[in-house]
């Protein structure tokens, strides 16, 4: 199944005005009249990413949970061992939902 971004064909990083400039170019491509089921896609995949709180939320709940090798691959890699703070682990996870 594809992504709102992938229907889009937005990058997961898109500001407010590239989606909604996007979305604009998919409706003229695909009409209401031409392809009502696409147009109906491409709506409700700008409905689900439209504003950032909203991305924020779809990247929460609809993304592949990183797992815990992934966690501590990335942390290894950060350079000497050390003991995971708050905002490392809050960078690594939200990395991987943008994946």
């Amino acid at each position: 199944m594809k992504t709102p971004f992938e229907i889009l064909e937005i990058s997961n990083d898109a500001t407010d005005a590239e989606i909604k400039k996007a979305y604009l170019q998919k409706t003229r491509q695909f009409s209401p009249e031409q392809d009502p089921e696409q147009f109906q896609n491409i709506r409700n995949a700008f409905d689900i990413i439209k504003t950032q709180s909203q991305r924020l939320k779809y990247q929460l709940f609809h993304s592949e949970v990183p797992s815990i090798d992934t966690l501590a691959e990335h942390i290894l890699q950060t350079g000497p061992l050390q003991h995971p703070t708050k905002e490392i682990f809050t960078k690594v996870l939200l990395e991987n939902l943008q994946k």
